[in-house]
């Protein structure tokens, strides 16, 4: 309470020179007169206050009463006491602190920062009871305060825990008992993300070599977070893609080489790491089976280099007359002639580590007919000879139809009790010729630069259709460079060739290639070499020289 005591028309005691009331607090004011006024009033900043939901003015005799309630920053000013002509006054001030200066950041990392200040600049010793800080993400309008739940009582904090990854502004306001301070921005933007564990971790894992790979790793938050190979930082490219969805972040090799067996993969994000070694084997082998019914190839695809070893039944097969092994750049080819029962059985190709099995079986041959009566005899022959049954040939009898079951055969002729012969021609199938008079081929094609070359081949179906390529891509046709189809003749035609159109061109159907090499030799210094002529120029130096030129 301010009290004081004056007299009307007499020097009187004035109100308290200073009034500090903390806000939301209520202050009262008390002057004491000599004798009633009835005039007698309060005023605040020169204007006269009146009574409201806040303000109470009262007297009781000679004693005046101004009460304020819930003091607010605007209530700050002159409070004073009119009656007649004494005044007596008082300057009341619910006075905040000012804001901090001085706000830096001393340090952050992917997850937190921590921003340090200096208490506000002031001549009047305010005291501070705390700080807030607050934090915003960049464009949006809502403050939130980074310390909810306690006063931060120091002029530094750190600050994470983030709920999602974001740009982020920062803010500090000072307090006091008499209220808050406007606020200081921190300046500049952050990119936080949240902490996060790792959920799904890298394991151990085994690569093809010359093959993709990917490697996956899952977080308990969305946040970001990089891929290195062996302490390399690895990057989206020719080599490495990296992506995320949500939480899940993927590591794909685009082409494993051999130099990465052993490599330690390692992924890092939201304050955690997972790795794993990544170990690198050669391609697995892969095996082709013939068109025919009795299987008596197997092929194996792997680098042109590669040694490999063929076992049956568990046992290496060794290599003569009845096995023969065939190497076709990068083929590996295991023959087998005159298959028989014994032949039968499991075949491994192996190389290294890695090994392939294939179970060789024999399909049946049936050849059947029908015949008129179901009581028909019929004798079986191969090349004029009858046929007995044995362990590769057995007959069926069943109602009309007649069945002769073989492996292997060439040629069989089949004749009824009638004498009406039909004759079975059956074979081994051999794989179908895509590309005919290939012993007579020209592969290897000069040209003279700025003159037109063709590459020319038949095929031995006039429906089949090719591709010309170079570098491994397709040719595309051009005004230049075009394609021809002509009956079983394929041509690819390139006018005005350069010099840069020298090198290896592939023509290719239905997986079976040939391959040309085009050379490109410098422009002819005269296309009609029936106007050729010889100039000879002499040139006498001395007596005892001469220089002869000659040209062409």
């Amino acid at each position: 309470m301010a009290h004081g005591r004056v007299g009307v028309n007499s020097t009187f005691q004035k109100l308290p020179r200073r009034t500090v009331v903390p806000v939301s607090d209520t202050v009262i004011f008390c002057v004491e007169l000599e004798q009633p006024c009835p005039d007698a009033y309060w005023t605040r900043n020169g204007e006269k206050l009146k009574e409201d939901a806040r303000i109470a003015i009262g007297y009781v005799l000679c004693q005046y009463t101004l009460t304020i309630r819930d003091c607010q920053a605007d209530d700050s000013g002159e409070v004073a006491f009119m009656a007649g002509d004494c005044k007596t006054s008082t300057p009341a001030r619910k006075h905040p602190p000012d804001p901090p200066i001085n706000a830096v950041v001393q340090n952050k990392t992917d997850s937190s920062i921590t921003i340090h200040w200096s208490p506000p600049d002031t001549e009047r010793p305010v005291p501070i009871k705390g700080y807030v800080v607050e934090k915003r993400k960049v464009g949006t309008q809502t403050w939130q305060r980074c310390n909810a739940s306690q006063t931060i009582t120091s002029t530094q904090v750190t600050v994470c825990s983030f709920s999602e990854e974001a740009s982020y502004q920062f803010r500090i306001s000072a307090m006091n008992d008499f209220g808050q301070s406007p606020y200081l921005e921190v300046p500049g933007s952050f990119y936080l993300e949240p902490t996060a564990h790792v959920t799904h971790g890298l394991t151990d894992s085994t690569a093809i070599n010359g093959e993709e790979f990917s490697i996956s790793v899952q977080l308990s938050a969305v946040c970001s977070g990089f891929w290195s190979l062996n302490g390399r930082l690895l990057r989206s490219g020719a080599d490495f893609l990296i992506t995320r969805s949500k939480s899940t972040h993927t590591l794909l090799i685009r082409v494993v080489t051999m130099e990465m067996n052993g490599a330690e993969v390692k992924f890092v994000g939201g304050g955690s790491e997972s790795s794993c070694v990544l170990s690198v084997k050669g391609k697995n082998p892969t095996w082709q089976r013939g068109p025919a019914d009795l299987i008596t190839s197997c092929v194996l695809f792997h680098l042109s280099f590669s040694q490999v070893i063929w076992m049956k039944d568990g046992r290496e097969i060794k290599m003569g007359k009845k096995y023969e092994n065939v190497i076709n750049n990068r083929k590996r080819i295991l023959l087998i002639h005159n298959v028989t029962q014994e032949d039968l059985g499991v075949y491994e190709c192996v190389l290294g580590d890695d090994r392939m099995q294939i179970k060789l079986t024999l399909k049946d041959v049936e050849l059947s007919c029908e015949v008129s009566a179901a009581n028909a005899s019929v004798l079986w022959r191969k090349d004029l000879v009858e046929i007995s049954e044995d362990q590769r040939t057995s007959f069926v009898s069943k109602g009309t139809q007649r069945k002769l079951i073989i492996r292997n055969a060439k040629k069989i002729i089949w004749e009824t009790s009638a004498e009406t012969m039909l004759c079975f021609f059956l074979s081994e199938a051999s794989p179908p010729v895509i590309f005919s008079n290939v012993e007579s081929l020209q592969t290897a094609v000069q040209a003279v630069a700025s003159q037109s070359a063709t590459l020319s081949c038949s095929v031995a179906d006039s429906k089949t259709e090719v591709k010309w390529l170079r570098n491994g891509k397709q040719i595309i046709s051009s005004r230049t460079t075009y394609t021809e189809v002509k009956g079983h003749t394929r041509r690819l035609v390139m006018e005005k060739v350069e010099k840069s159109d020298a090198g290896e061109y592939v023509c290719e159907a239905a997986g079976d290639k040939l391959v040309f090499r085009l050379t490109v030799s410098g422009e002819a210094l005269l296309s009609d070499k029936r106007n050729t002529q010889k100039i000879c120029i002499k040139l006498n130096i001395n007596d005892n020289s001469t220089i002869q030129k000659e040209y062409t």
